[in-house]
């Protein structure tokens, strides 16, 4: 249990660090674009120019947030898969222990009966 709950909090840092990756990048491309309007502004560029620059920073932008997006669902999936794997490892180790556990008392049981049987029997044949 200590192991899945360290996973989990392993897997929200990384997803934390994938969201944080995203709004930089949309701080970013909306500080390029901001740039490049009043560029254009200055250099006595068309307003047509201007809105250009600002629709291709968007789109940029864009393209920026859903790459991070992608990102951090690929993070996302990587450790659900991870705490799966480790889920099943602590099942099959806790199924492996219960097995040993009732082979054990199985043999044990077996033997226990072999034993009083030729105890038994020593007895009734006077230990011949």
């Amino acid at each position: 249990m200590k192991k899945h709950v360290l996973t989990l909090a392993i897997c929200s840092l990384l997803s934390t660090g994938a969201f944080a990756q995203q709004g930089a990048a949309n701080a970013n491309v909306q500080a390029e674009s901001n740039m490049n309007a009043q560029a254009s502004t200055r250099d006595g560029a068309s307003a047509e120019g201007s809105v250009s620059a600002n629709a291709q920073a968007n789109a940029d932008g864009e393209a920026a947030r859903d790459e991070a997006s992608e990102h951090g669902r690929a993070v996302s999936a990587e450790a659900r898969k991870r705490v799966n794997e480790a889920r099943n490892t602590e099942i099959r180790a806790q199924t492996n222990r219960q097995i040993g556990t009732s082979v054990s008392d199985s043999v044990r049981g077996e033997v226990q009966s072999t034993v009083r049987g030729a105890v038994q029997g020593s007895v009734r044949n006077g230990g011949q």
